[in-house]
């Protein structure tokens, strides 16, 4: 029986955790979909800002929302489409900020996004502001190396920043694949801010891209998994178990991102094939039906269909 094979989960742009494998994106020019883009509003010393806006508009297609940060700081984007997302963030006490995000397909899962706002200037502009504008400009163009200048530049002005600024530099790592520097930059984030564990998470799956299997384990045996809420955490710690041979860990991963979201036909369709890398063909089948029912119509839906078959 053959099966399509499992593609590698990347990390990609800022923290973002991308599953290769999406259906194609919706046409026209109608902004709702099912994708979701989500993040925390914080202040300069990295604590959350609560009732900060969101004004999000789709660049392509037109149209979007405004939302707010909820009493954490957090906000959810949910029920979007594919595309570039501007979005505009305004706080009472904080310069405004533009920023964009890619959702390349309604089935990719991003993770959490970090927006730190400025208090709001009273008088001439301040050192600390050039330094994180600068810095921000240069990770936009993608010049990490300068990028990461600007951050170190920013660290030494203000030392409190060091769970935020930490973990930029070790996204631009990652996005250069040096995934040795990111791990030592996001153990230092974790050193300021032992209680991220969605940091914590990330750098455990840059760890894996980086072949430090060991080092992946140990961040995630200190992992608070009841602390994690969403199950795009879980489900790229299993893919990433998955494509280091070891099949129960994933099956286990792709268990809890199920359990927080029954939903998640991506987890299903994943571990039903971990499962057959088992020969446990019963659970296998089990969730490559629950795949054709929560997408019949989609690429995976057919794949399932196909593996079906093949068990008969």
């Amino acid at each position: 029986m053959t099966v399509h094979a499992v593609r590698k989960v990347t990390l990609a742009v800022g923290a973002a955790i991308l599953v290769s494998y999406a259906p194609p994106a919706a046409t026209g020019q109608d902004w709702r979909g099912m994708g979701r883009i989500q993040g925390i509003v914080v202040d300069a010393e990295g604590h959350p800002i609560p009732g900060a806006s969101l004004a999000a508009r789709n660049t392509e297609r037109g149209g979007g929302m405004t939302i707010k940060s909820d009493a954490k700081g957090r906000w959810v984007l949910g029920g979007v489409s594919a595309g570039t997302w501007e979005l505009d963030i305004e706080a009472e006490g904080y310069q405004a900020k533009k920023i964009s995000v890619n959702l390349p397909a309604e089935a990719a899962r991003l993770a959490p996004i970090t927006v730190p706002l400025e208090k709001a200037a009273r008088g001439g502009g301040s050192g600390l502001g050039a330094a994180a504008a600068s810095a921000e400009e240069a990770y936009k163009a993608e010049r990490w190396a300068e990028a990461r200048q600007e951050y170190e530049k920013l660290l030494a002005q203000q030392p409190g920043l060091a769970g935020v600024v930490e973990q930029q530099i070790g996204f631009t790592y990652i996005k250069e694949k040096n995934f040795a520097a990111a791990v030592e930059h996001l153990d230092k984030a974790l050193a300021a801010d032992p209680s991220n564990q969605k940091i914590r998470a990330i750098a455990a799956q840059a760890a894996f891209e980086g072949g430090m299997v060991d080092k992946a384990r140990a961040l995630l045996a200190e992992l608070d998994e009841s602390s994690i809420t969403s199950p795009d955490v879980f489900f790229n710690i299993g893919v990433n178990f998955f494509n280091h041979g070891d099949t129960d860990e994933a099956i286990g991963y792709f268990g809890k991102a199920i359990r927080i979201d029954p939903s998640y036909v991506d987890a299903y369709y994943r571990r039903a094939l971990a499962y057959l890398g088992q020969q446990k063909t019963a659970a296998a089948r089990a969730d490559f039906l629950k795949v054709i029912e929560l997408q019949p119509d989609s690429e995976m839906g057919t794949m399932s269909r196909k593996a079906l078959e093949q068990l008969k």
